[in-house]
């Protein structure tokens, strides 16, 4: 076990900077492949030019005009090319950062965790990708490397902690769900036998558990190289067609390179080393980059300091690599009510969002007050109701549960403030 003196002398080592390269250089690819599905499906004209409402994570945030929108992402294209091109890698990185993490910030309603990962790998890679070149040995401090790779241990293991619920492990939920969907899909009956549910959820539970280990210790590598490639490739199969999950599988399996030893990819690439130029981290860096670390370390956890399930509230569920971990099954009715004639209005919300609105609003109650504050707008502005009251009927099944009221259908939703969290005034899960 390593004291704090040996930990602080072997964070840094000089080692060769080529895993970073590699991985930086692949990583950037498939993001290219992202970015062009993006651009080519109209992806970003559909979920941010064309909706009624967008739910911005930043007050005022706003959407720029379509053409600079769009023009935003030929950048994004640009710099994923760049980010393989070593002497533009690190300003192309650091283009992409700003224009990818401004697109999700625009828009809750079609956010996932996802996202927020290519962001921190790349807030990371900008930091620590300082020179790069196949041409010579560049030396870096293995803080360098570490940073990356704690990264893909805590999202990991932290995926795993969020499993140690009761829905996950006596339930299995919400995997039976899901093998549920897939068996309606595709018909086959392997998805309904009772041993697949069980060893779906719980070698799921382990392996988030695990896996982070496995790839830090040289004598369990192997196996743990084998199992990211089984687990990620199976996840792609199960949710390409039931899910949002793109290309966060590649992109998890290109992690891997950050694991093989710059010794081994030097070899492998056979690079001459005329000379060694290091470029040492300053303490203050070093420091930097462990408390940004134990900060996403932290902040997963945040939802303890709140009331209710947190997947059900919804308080924390953000940024906390809660990924495939509940479903809920819900109808919601909105209405308007005008106060003067006492007139009761039915609202089509499914003309006012997205697909992709429209289901996340299903998940995530933040999301109700925001489409609530819309409806009485569009109420005074286009009905001329010049009293009009918002109320909603949210019926939600959570993890397969006895469907229940989320609030009281007699509440009006534009009362409450907009930022005001929602175990404040949503009713206790039963």
């Amino acid at each position: 076990m390593m004291d704090f003196k040996e930990l602080h002398t072997w964070l840094n080592q000089p080692i060769s900077s080529i895993s970073i390269i590699v991985f930086r250089i692949v990583f950037a690819f498939i993001l290219l492949i992202q970015t062009y599905y993006f651009i080519s499906t109209g992806f970003i004209e559909q979920n941010i030019i064309k909706p009624l409402i967008l739910f911005p994570f930043i007050n005022g945030l706003t959407p720029p005009p379509k053409l600079v929108l769009i023009i935003i992402g030929y950048v994004m294209l640009i710099s994923n090319v760049g980010m393989m091109v070593n002497k533009t890698a690190r300003i192309s990185t650091l283009i992409f950062l700003f224009c990818f993490t401004y697109f999700w910030l625009l828009d809750k309603g079609y956010f996932n965790n996802h996202y927020y990962f290519i962001s921190i790998i790349c807030f990371l890679l900008f930091l620590v990708n300082k020179k790069s070149s196949f041409n010579e040995q560049v030396i870096v401090s293995r803080m360098s490397l570490f940073s990356l790779q704690a990264m893909i241990f805590l999202v990991y293991f932290i995926s795993g902690i969020n499993k140690l619920n009761p829905y996950w492990l006596f339930d299995l939920q919400p995997m039976k769900h899901i093998l549920e969907v897939k068996y309606q899909i595709t018909n086959n009956p392997l998805f309904m036998k009772k041993w697949i549910i069980i060893f779906m959820t719980y070698s799921g539970l382990l392996f988030d558990l695990t896996i982070g280990f496995f790839l830090f210790f040289k004598k369990t590598r192997v196996l743990g190289f084998i199992l990211v490639l089984g687990f990620n490739i199976i996840n792609f199969y199960l949710f390409r067609d039931i899910g949002e999950i793109g290309v966060f599988p590649f992109l998890m399996i290109s992690t891997l390179l950050l694991f093989i030893s710059p010794e081994q990819l030097n070899l492998l690439f056979k690079l001459k080393k005329p000379e060694k130029y290091l470029i040492p981290n300053s303490h203050f860096f070093n420091k930097s980059i462990l408390l940004f670390l134990i900060i996403q370390a932290i902040i997963p956890f945040r939802h303890v300091f709140f009331k209710g399930n947190v997947d059900y509230t919804g308080v924390g569920q953000r940024f906390s690599w809660r990924m495939k971990i509940m479903y809920k099954e819900s109808t919601i009715d909105y209405f308007i009510v005008d106060k003067l004639t006492t007139q009761k209005f039915n609202v089509d919300i499914s003309k006012m969002l997205t697909p992709i609105q429209y289901n996340n609003l299903k998940y995530y109650p933040d999301l109700i007050i925001p489409l609530a504050l819309k409806i009485k707008f569009e109420a005074i502005h286009k009905f001329n109701i010049k009293y009009p009251k918002i109320t909603c009927k949210y019926e939600t099944s959570f993890m397969g549960r006895k469907q229940q009221l989320l609030f009281s259908p007699k509440l009006d939703l534009s009362k409450i403030p907009k930022n005001q969290l929602s175990h404040k005034w949503i009713w206790k899960l039963k």
